[in-house]
């Protein structure tokens, strides 16, 4: 096999996705010569039309046979004979291909570079215009010269002629995005010892000098760090605005017994409020426009995965939400945060993350089932965070300068803009008008939030209604079928096949029985009867939603205990009531139950009826790990979650149903030791009637 000689260019164009990519893994590749310090810097007459790129290092420098034997050959084997560099570095490029990255930034190529043991140097000049279609790989002639290089005591300097451009002249390459890679290229966690890159851009000293990132970035509102075990359990702090406000000591984030399928990993989450009120305080300590630090953040924005001590593009990049985190903000604006409000950092190693595989195009990593799990738990770990940054920010300051098309007519802003532009910001009427703008909105954002939580239930509702309208036919269906083919079963088969068939036949019709028995334990809870009071027993709505979560709590060996009096308690009001409380507590416990002990593990459920002179009471609780006193109030805040990717309406939804009856709270004095609640209804509830 022959290959092209076009191959090089191939390698480069497509293998390496922009001009910065490239420019990267030449960074890496002087790492990987145990250089102390590399330098790009882009030169030319004109300060904003650079004319070559030079990439140059203080390493260990090449041999003539090291460029011969490894550099000229594609695919090189010389860095997966040994894992580590002489200096100890373990190599970041492997597969050989990192330094064809150049012929995707210039036309040309020069390479100076002098090994520490030699007295001369070796040069390189490389047309990758020669690299064309009609020539073969070993046809192409290097040429190449061993002579004293006295500019250089030792290292690798990379000459990059005429680099790439637009059709408009203008350089493919954005100096921007490129400082961006670079700053974020060395992980945050110390990782990477005794190596500085230096960046010089004669055209944008903004972006010249020592590569860092910004100021603004080393000093976040909220931050959250430490280490994630095998076993699921988590280590670290948090802290908001630099003050350490929770040390957690091997705090559980999965369920228990559950292992993590990737490999143990270190976190570090930074998080901004990026709104006016919240962003103020930086704007003032930076010196900066409201503006500017949205642009900032979102130049920096986004979870990063580093990799014995490397960024692995593209995650972080600018759009890269591979953790979906915008998906769940926008399932939950006010507990979640987005992907433009965090700048994060995973660390993982080849060693201790053997399972998590680079791509062959040196970009991402294999979509497998330890990548799977690496999307599972780090959102876990943010959403401690998450926590915390609730408890400190309240739910009425969240989206305060948000207003929907639908309540546009409430809007104000046009109104205080021209007050003020005519009586100025201080005239009492501007003031008023400010203020009253502010309570509008206020109202605005409560009707909101009651507007999407009655279009949640009504749609819950009316789904309700379609499947037990749509389920009745195709049972009725199906058990005529099966009177028909008993028929003709009778009337074909002996009686020892028949009976064989029968016993089938009977299991199928069971299991008919069983979906006809869950479409009657939900048609009152159909949008067209929830709102309709009716005369039933309420031990027997107890039963029926445990019947309901019958599969899932036998799945879990969940032990559910009643105790009700032994007559029936028969009320009269809107049955559904009834049922959403409970079925919002039942599905609570099994997900904390199955958290607490385990998948399968077990788990007990404890309810009991009592009756009260002018209505009754349901104690609920179970044997988890309970709710955090500071939570415990907190927890019936829509939106309030500490559910992974839980959207926090449950418990405000179940009070505000109970409401027109009478309350839920939480009680810490239940017979169980986990979670405890209390429902009760003493108003608008008919007692004693016939059934």
């Amino acid at each position: 096999m022959r290959p092209r000689a076009r191959i090089i260019s191939l390698i480069g164009d497509e293998l390496i996705s922009d001009e910065a990519v490239a420019v990267v893994e030449l960074v890496k590749n002087a790492y990987d010569a145990d250089a102390s310090r590399v330098a790009v810097r882009f030169e030319g007459k004109d300060p904003f039309k650079p004319e070559t790129l030079v990439i140059s290092d203080d390493g260990t420098g090449m041999t003539l046979d090291a460029v011969l034997g490894g550099w000229f050959e594609p695919g090189t084997i010389t860095k997966r004979k040994k894992s580590k560099s002489p200096g100890g570095r373990l190599y970041q490029g492997a597969k050989g291909v990192g330094r064809f990255a150049a012929a995707r930034l210039a036309e040309g190529l020069f390479l100076e570079t002098k090994s520490k043991k030699e007295t001369d140097g070796v040069t390189v000049l490389l047309e990758w215009g020669r690299f064309d279609e009609s020539s073969y790989l070993d046809e192409i002639e290097i040429q190449y010269e061993v002579r004293p290089l006295p500019g250089l005591v030792h290292g690798t300097t990379l000459t990059l002629l005429n680099p790439r451009q637009k059709e408009d002249g203008s350089l493919r390459i954005d100096f921007e995005t490129l400082h961006n890679r670079l700053s974020r290229l060395i992980s945050p966690f110390g990782d990477v010892k005794d190596f500085n890159i230096d960046l010089t851009i004669p055209g944008h000293p903004e972006f010249s000098g020592e590569v860092n990132a910004h100021e603004l970035i080393a000093k976040p509102p909220y931050k959250i760090e430490g280490s994630l075990a095998a076993d699921g359990t988590f280590t670290g702090n948090i802290a908001v605005n630099g003050v350490v406000v929770k040390n957690l000591q091997r705090h559980q984030l999965g369920d228990k017994g559950a292992t993590v399928g990737c490999g143990g990993f270190t976190v570090e989450f930074r998080a901004w409020d990026r709104d006016r009120k919240g962003l103020s305080p930086l704007m003032l300590k930076h010196n900066l426009g409201l503006q500017e630090i949205r642009q900032i953040l979102d130049n920096y924005c986004g979870v990063s995965i580093y990799r014995d001590g490397f960024r692995v593009h593209p995650y972080g990049a600018p759009g890269n939400d591979w953790l979906r985190l915008d998906y769940w903000s926008r399932q939950n604006p006010t507990m979640r945060l987005a992907n433009n409000q965090v700048v994060a950092a995973i660390r993982s190693s080849r060693e201790s993350n053997p399972e998590l595989i680079d791509r062959t195009t040196r970009e991402g990593l294999v979509h497998n089932p330890a990548y799977e799990q690496l999307t599972v738990w780090a959102p876990r770990i943010l959403a401690l965070l998450e926590e915390e940054r609730y408890k400190v920010r309240p739910r009425e300051e969240t989206q305060a300068e948000e207003i929907h098309t639908l309540f546009e007519a409430f809007d104000l802003s046009p109104v205080v803009e021209e007050a003020d532009r005519q009586l100025g910001k201080q005239h009492p009427v501007s003031k008023l008008v400010r203020k009253s703008d502010g309570t509008i909105r206020e109202g605005v954002r409560r009707l909101q939030e009651h507007y999407s939580r009655l279009l949640m239930t009504a749609g819950i509702g009316q789904m309700v209604d379609l499947v037990i309208h749509e389920i009745g036919a195709p049972v009725g269906r199906a058990n005529r079928e099966i009177a028909h083919l008993e028929k003709i079963l009778r009337k074909q088969f002996p009686k020892t096949k028949l009976e064989e068939a029968e016993g089938s036949l009977n299991l199928i019709k069971g299991w008919l029985e069983q979906i006809v028995a869950l479409r009657a334990r939900l048609d009152p809870k159909s949008a067209g009867k929830r709102g309709r009071a009716t005369t039933f027993s309420i031990q027997e709505e107890i039963l029926g939603n445990l019947l309901l979560f019958e599969n899932l709590l036998a799945k879990q060996k969940i032990k559910p205990s009643l105790h009700m009096p032994k007559d029936p308690f028969i009320v009269k009001m809107t049955r559904s009531a009834l049922g959403q409380v409970l079925a919002n507590l039942l599905d609570n416990s099994v997900y904390w139950l199955t958290r607490h002990h385990g998948d399968g593990k077990g788990g007990e459920i404890d309810i009991t009826l009592r009756t009260r002179e002018h209505g009754f009471s349901i104690l609920f609780c179970d044997d988890g790990a309970g709710i955090d006193e500071a939570n415990r109030e907190r927890a019936f805040d829509p939106y309030f979650s500490t559910k992974e990717n839980g959207i926090g309406l449950g418990l405000y939804v179940a009070r505000q149903v109970i409401e027109p009856y009478g309350k839920l709270i939480y009680r810490d004095d239940c017979r169980l030791s986990g979670a405890g609640f209390e429902a009760t209804f003493e108003k608008q509830v008919g007692l004693n009637e016939a059934p």
